[in-house]
């Protein structure tokens, strides 16, 4: 999913996330908000997984979720129950 198909409350997360770092005046995902050195490996309670590298990782436990923004493969979000995250750096 891109930007625009993201649920209000996810794209009111973003722009938190950006003012924190003292980005006023944006809203959106630029390529220099994404890790350079990292992936993140998410397991499900059924034994599958997904990796993402060089992402931008944003735990929301107030709605149970997780945001997982990259720069080339999108923005998916996943519910946290049941889940293992892992963020590695890479070397």
């Amino acid at each position: 999913m891109e930007f625009e198909d993201l649920p209000e409350r996810w794209k009111t997360k973003i722009e938190t996330y950006l003012k924190s770092k003292g980005e006023t005046n944006r809203n959106k995902l630029l390529c220099d908000d994404f890790s350079i050195n990292e992936i993140v490996e998410i397991k499900f309670e059924d034994g599958s997984y997904a990796e993402f590298r060089y992402p931008l990782v944003i735990k929301a436990p107030e709605y149970s979720e997780i945001g997982v923004f990259t720069e080339h493969c999108g923005y998916h979000i996943f519910n946290l129950m049941g889940t293992v995250i892992t963020i590695k750096t890479e070397e």
